[in-house]
């Protein structure tokens, strides 16, 4: 009986110590686990901010391209309009130095068919007001060089909207081309003398 007491108390005290082991053994695993799912949560919040940053750095670099494009451009149309600039600067200084030039009614036309055009025709009142607003003596493309008294545009057509002067054409001898003289005046044609040097207006037809 005595050894069977002894047996007893010996595997009541196994299965006790066993029993304290499982549960240090448990204790350790979840000691063990709890960095383990702080440490993975941390991570996975760092690759958030990762994945944040990244994007952020895609969005900022496309806002980068785009305003690169748009300075690109804007530097592409300044370029462009200091191009017009300069082209617009070169016509005013043709024309200031074109009217300082003065020439006999032949050598002016000559002049307009050289550069692609032929002296001026005045067929209508805006155009007459135009040539008016130059303020100078200017010569326009009619003539009756070939039949006196029979005045005819360059391009060989009759006169048949006129703006002269009073008094005028004055059929003076050898006034055969026609002139703007009276500028301040709606009227302001002249006969003259086509040796006479004065400035001139060219006109280009537009192209079809």
């Amino acid at each position: 009986p005595g050894t069977t007491f002894v047996k007893k108390s010996s595997c009541r005290a196994a299965v006790i110590l066993l029993g304290v082991l499982c549960l240090l053994l448990l204790t350790g695993l979840i000691i063990l686990a709890f960095p383990f799912n702080q440490d993975k949560s941390e991570w996975e919040e760092e690759v958030g901010r990762q994945r944040a940053l990244q994007i952020s750095y895609n969005n900022l670099k496309t806002e980068q391209d785009q305003l690169q494009k748009n300075y690109d451009s804007v530097v592409q149309d300044r370029v462009q309009l200091q191009k017009k600039v300069e082209a617009l600067t070169k016509e005013k200084d043709d024309l200031q130095k074109k009217f300082q030039e003065e020439k006999s009614w032949q050598e002016s036309r000559q002049d307009c068919l050289q550069k692609g055009a032929d002296l001026v025709i005045i067929n209508s009142q805006e155009e007459q007001n135009f040539v008016n607003q130059l303020n100078k003596y200017l010569w326009i493309g009619l003539t009756d060089s070939e039949t006196d008294g029979t005045w005819k545009w360059v391009d060989g057509t009759r006169m048949t909207t006129s703006y002269w002067n009073s008094g005028e054409p004055n059929g003076l001898k050898n006034e055969n081309c026609g002139q703007i003289k009276n500028y301040n005046s709606k009227n302001s044609w002249n006969d003259e003398k086509c040796s006479i040097l004065h400035s001139w207006v060219c006109e280009k037809k537009a192209s079809p």
